[in-house]
């Protein structure tokens, strides 16, 4: 080989390419660099990873507390329409389609006047059947029910319970939601949501680039952070697992943590749990959360059965539910609802033809306040209230159980839209005393026998004010109180028998006059429009007649002292002794003046009203139960000769035109009038306290029974249409210690043959009635109007008379033994 001569020059050899940019120091940095990352990556993955985990952990798709009606119950031999019953079902969700049935979700199957009701997988609670497969028959007209028959047990039943409505579902944050599946959403809502929201979230990873980019380069070429590119699953992570804060930090988290996402859960659980989560509208102090809620609170239908235009509308209300809210912005509602059609002729999803078809349409929400007060809203406040009393606020924190309510539905939409038809006509009515929407009025309905709250409405729309009137509406009753003060006085009688016994039949002077009290103060009340008899007249007609200075006269007697004793006996605040308490100037809301009612058709004893029937954990197991409680404040003759007053008053007195209106069941009751509207009534099973009036408690001007009187009674004429158990043939009445006497209605003496005048017949506490006769004495130009007994004076000479009055005695005993009866 020939040898490279000395002095030639060598050139090395050139690097590759590759060599050249790679050089070992640019590797070593670049090897750190990857380890780095990996070791960001692994630290970002497993923290997020741990938080997906934590959050997905036990029920993922149950986050709330399930908050349930009163069950609804079926009788052999009722008038329940096969109608009506299947509408309900489909109410509360029910499916009747035997290729979508689901454990998850109740089924029913009508065939002809046959109906089986086969209820969820959530019908056991403490090992026990509550709400059993059911077959259901009807008679031909399909109006009444001629058999019940448990499928599972075999045999014939004469009554059960179905499943309850579920109200809602509420945590911690006042969320209201109504959790739903994949499978319950309609086709069209899907495709709405995913045409506007994310067009590619059956394909992308769980971020999508392009509209990633997008995002990115608005950002930055604005100026400042903007909110969007955010697919699907982002929006859930951002919901869901972060905050709403706008930063590039939360950005990042939200697109890696909607990657691990997507690959923990199917987009199918994906999608469910967005339409569970995204906020959807604001109802007071709630917010709607979930498109169950949502269904159910624009439209009031399950959101298995929206239709095309309600389910466009849903889907485009998420970009902003208060700016394209239905009822303050109607035209931006429809104007998004037809943006969202379009969208989803873009994505083929829908024909142009159909898609005009409904923009035609007009978006069908159901009225502002019924669709806020839809849902029982006062009644849920008040019920988690009593929740955090009895079991603390870990209900809703933990979110894993199911409360059963008092409420019937039933009655508490009866309730809420004889409130609002009240109130309206009231202000049509006198449109130049109130201005629309000025009056507030509140009302709450109990089972008088158990004090389960079956109705409770805290004003007119619970959106625009929260304040629950029924709770804490303290307010001046006016002679709603009165029935308090005849019973102190027929109950003295029963207590301590000494000789300033009161009676039914005991007369007083209804006259103008000055009541001396407290360190030469004075009091001077007036009848109501200053109205007077000027003649005695018994404790019976003055109650039934609401006179206020009989009232009055009537507790100076019995002591005032007594009197607000006993108002404090009945559940309500203790009113100082003043004579101005007779009629009422102490304050009580309404649930405080039912809760003293309920103790009338019980024969004296109170019972405490609630609102909790049950409360069930995540395995079915009760933790709580609603019990009755009552207390013996009256003796059971006071009780029933008081309520036997009030029956006067519904049917002669002053709210007899409840039965004008229609109104012709057994009951009894009283109007107030203050500076507002009261009437409290009951029958044998129900007790109803309304009140109307403005909440800063400027002057009605309007008596209880034209203004509280007709809301009752149309409330009261559906609810036992509704529920004729809650009604009656007769009130309770005592077993001994009750003596029926006839008696004259002139002198309030026992009936005589020497007396032509009328006779009634009334009930005394055995051993307080009279033993006097009435005479011819009182003859008819000594009587005054409507019938009465001449002045306190002349009357006390006749009584005095006792040696007058001895053959007249003698002459009446036989015909005395007649008419005497004790029961």
């Amino acid at each position: 080989m020939a040898e490279r001569p000395i002095n030639q020059r060598v050139t090395p050899k050139r690097k590759s390419l590759w060599r050249r940019i790679f050089t070992p120091r640019l590797v070593f940095f670049l090897g750190i660099l990857v380890l780095s990352l990996t070791g960001v990556f692994a630290y970002f993955y497993v923290i997020y990873s741990e938080m997906i985990d934590a959050k997905l952990q036990g029920a993922i798709f149950v986050r709330s507390t399930g908050i349930y009606t009163s069950p609804t119950k079926l009788r052999l031999g009722t008038y329940t329409k096969k109608t009506e019953l299947v509408a309900y079902l489909d109410h509360i969700g029910y499916i009747s389609d035997e290729k979508q049935r689901d454990p998850a979700r109740g089924f029913y199957l009508l065939k002809g006047n046959l109906l089986e009701i086969d209820p969820s997988n959530n019908t056991q609670v403490d090992n026990q059947v509550f709400f059993p497969r059911l077959e259901v028959k009807y008679s031909n007209d399909g109006k009444n029910i001629t058999s019940i028959y448990d499928l599972e047990q075999k045999k014939e039943l004469t009554d059960s319970l179905i499943e309850p409505e579920l109200l809602t579902s509420i945590n911690s944050d006042k969320e209201k939601r109504k959790n739903i599946e994949y499978k319950d959403l309609p086709e069209e809502l899907v495709k709405a949501i995913v045409a506007i929201e994310d067009r590619r979230f059956f394909d992308h990873p769980g971020i999508d680039l392009r509209g990633l980019a997008r995002a990115v380069w608005r950002n930055f070429s604005e100026g400042e952070l903007q909110q969007g590119g955010s697919t699907v699953t982002q929006q859930l992570v951002k919901n869901f697992f972060l905050t709403s804060e706008r930063t590039f930090k939360r950005k990042f988290s939200e697109a890696f943590i909607s990657v691990l996402l997507e690959t923990r859960l199917t987009k199918e659980q994906i999608f469910q749990m967005y339409c569970n989560e995204i906020y959807l509208g604001q109802d007071g102090n709630y917010s709607i959360n979930g498109f169950g809620e949502a269904a159910k609170f624009y439209f009031n239908k399950d959101v298995n059965r929206l239709d095309l235009s309600e389910a466009a509308f849903l889907a485009g209300v998420i970009r902003g539910p208060g700016y394209y809210s239905p009822f303050q912005h109607p035209e931006r509602a429809i104007q998004r609802r037809n943006q969202v059609l379009d969208s989803m002729v873009v994505a083929n999803f829908i024909d142009p033809t159909k898609a005009e078809e409904v923009k035609k349409s007009n978006l069908q929400v159901r009225p502002k306040s019924s669709s806020s007060n839809a849902e029982a809203p006062y009644f849920l406040d008040y019920l988690q209230t009593r929740v955090n009393e009895e079991l603390g606020d870990k209900i809703f924190a933990e979110q894993s159980y199911r409360i059963y309510s008092t409420i019937d539905m039933d009655l508490q939409r009866a309730a809420d839209q004889a409130l609002r038809n009240g109130l309206a006509q009231l202000e049509k009515d006198y449109s130049k005393r109130y201005k629309p929407g000025s009056l507030q009025a509140s009302l709450v309905a109990l089972n008088a026998k158990t004090g389960e709250i079956l109705a409770m409405v805290g004003g007119r729309d619970y959106s625009t004010s929260q304040l629950n009137r029924a709770i804490e509406a303290h307010r001046q009753p006016g002679s709603v109180f009165k029935p308090i003060v005849y019973t102190a006085a027929l109950n003295s009688a029963y207590e301590e028998k000494d000789d300033k016994i009161i009676t039914a039949a005991s007369q007083f002077l209804d006259q103008k006059t000055t009541f001396n009290f407290s360190e030469g103060k004075t009091y001077e009340p007036d009848n109501y429009g200053e109205k007077y008899t000027d003649q005695n007249v018994s404790l019976r007609y003055a109650l039934t007649k609401s006179l206020n200075v009989v009232t009055v006269r009537v507790a100076e007697k019995v002591g005032y002292t007594k009197v607000a004793k006993m108002a404090e006996r009945l559940g309500l605040p203790k009113p100082q002794p003043f004579p101005s308490l007779a009629l009422g100037t102490a304050e009580a809301t309404p649930f405080e003046m039912a809760r003293a009612y309920t103790t009338y058709p019980n024969l004296g004893s109170r019972v405490e009203p609630y609102a909790i029937n049950r409360v069930v954990n995540s395995d079915s197991k009760t933790i709580y139960q609603g019990t009755v409680k009552t207390q013996q404040t009256i003796s059971p003759q006071v009780a029933f000769i008081i309520t036997s007053i009030m029956q006067d008053v519904m049917n002669k007195g002053t709210a007899a035109k409840s039965r004008s209106m229609g109104f012709n069941a057994l009951a009894a009751g009283k109007t107030g009038t203050s500076r507002d509207g009261w009437f409290a009534g009951f029958t044998p099973n129900l007790v109803c306290v309304v009140y109307v009036g403005f909440d800063d408690n400027s002057q009605l001007g309007l008596e209880g029974s034209k203004s509280a009187l007709p809301i009752w009674t149309e409330f009261m004429k559906k609810a036992l249409a509704k529920r004729p158990d809650l009604g009656g043939e007769e009130f309770l009445t005592p077993k001994t210690g009750l003596t029926k006497v006839t008696i004259d209605a002139r002198s309030g003496l026992l009936a005589s043959p020497e007396c032509s005048g009328e006779t009634y017949e009334e009930y005394f506490i055995t051993g307080t009635e009279p033993t006097e006769f009435c005479s011819s004495d009182f003859s008819p130009n000594n009587i005054g109007e409507e019938g009465f007994p001449p002045s306190s004076e002349d009357e006390d000479e006749a009584t005095n008379n006792k040696e007058d009055s001895r053959p007249r005695r003698a002459k009446a005993l036989k015909w005395f033994n007649k008419i005497f009866k004790n029961q």
